[in-house]
């Protein structure tokens, strides 16, 4: 995890917090100055919890432990200007509008940037060179996600398969090679449908990778691999899914670039092979 962002992290994953996990969460973001001086003890007691609780929330932060999360903090608290997230006004003006969406963008990009793990997604990328079949299953604007999984991985030469039709994608799903990887995809963690699919796979032994808002999920235990986007504080109208597509298609694309390095002739020569493809569909 990159320093600088815990602010923001801690927001964004309270609400898949414990209770006594929220409590530590509460008071550290109340009180970020005070918390860079205390101890665990100190930090237990001002924020009616434990020590234990205080671990693990500091663990479910990402963070090696209670000093790694006062480093965090003292690097925020450094920032001279923090981009915030924001939502619709009464009679917004365009060029408010522009403004706050920018700055949506930006802190949605920042913030999923900070949850990737190098070590996660290098290891998801080989999986997924190695991998026969790819699935990728998403729903309402997940499914977008999932089409652009397929677009990617078809035009460096793999088997992908994006169905909307759970039954379809059940059953090919039964008959997958060893080694074939589902990726489901839900911001909320919570859709039902990824779920249902994603017990499909493991029960197929298919590999199975997730990817959510950050925060611990029973999608993300259900998973081997976790892929986790930043995950906006709620807004009545920002909550129409803009900044989880951004953020999700942009780990999609670090993902991808880093897909393609493990062997960057042969990404090259396939990429050039499919836009000549398309090309002369068309006649260019």
């Amino acid at each position: 995890m990159s320093i600088g962002e815990i602010v923001s992290r801690i927001e964004n994953a309270m609400p898949k917090l414990t209770q006594a996990e929220q409590k530590v969460a509460r008071f550290v973001l109340s009180s970020p100055n005070e918390v860079m001086f205390m101890n665990v003890h100190e930090l237990a007691a001002q924020s009616s919890s434990s020590s234990a609780s205080v671990v693990r929330f500091c663990r479910s932060m990402g963070l090696k432990g209670f000093p790694e999360l006062k480093v965090a903090l003292s690097a925020d608290l450094a920032q001279e200007q923090k981009t915030g997230y924001y939502d619709l006004d009464k009679n917004e003006n365009a060029s408010d509008l522009v403004e706050k969406m920018l700055s949506n963008a930006i802190q949605s990009l920042r913030d999923s940037a900070n949850q990737i793990d190098s070590i996660t997604i290098e290891k998801i990328a080989k999986i997924l060179y190695d991998a026969p079949v790819i699935f990728a299953f998403g729903v309402g604007a997940s499914a977008l996600v999932a089409e652009d999984i397929a677009q990617k991985w078809l035009r460096m030469g793999k088997n992908v398969y994006a169905m909307s039709d759970l039954h379809v994608l059940a059953m090919t799903m039964a008959n997958a090679p060893e080694g074939s990887v589902f990726i489901g995809i839900s911001y909320s963690a919570q859709t039902k449908e990824v779920m249902e699919l994603t017990k499909v796979a493991k029960k197929n032994r298919l590999i199975t990778i997730s990817l959510t808002g950050f925060g611990r999920s029973k999608l993300s235990d259900l998973c081997d691999f976790n892929l986790f986007t930043s995950q906006a504080p709620e807004a009545k109208i920002r909550s129409a899914a803009t900044t989880s597509k951004l953020s999700q298609f942009f780990i999609i694309d670090v993902l991808y670039y880093v897909y393609a390095s493990i062997n960057i002739e042969s990404s090259k020569d396939k990429i050039t092979k499919t836009r000549h493809a398309v090309n002369e569909l068309h006649g260019l």
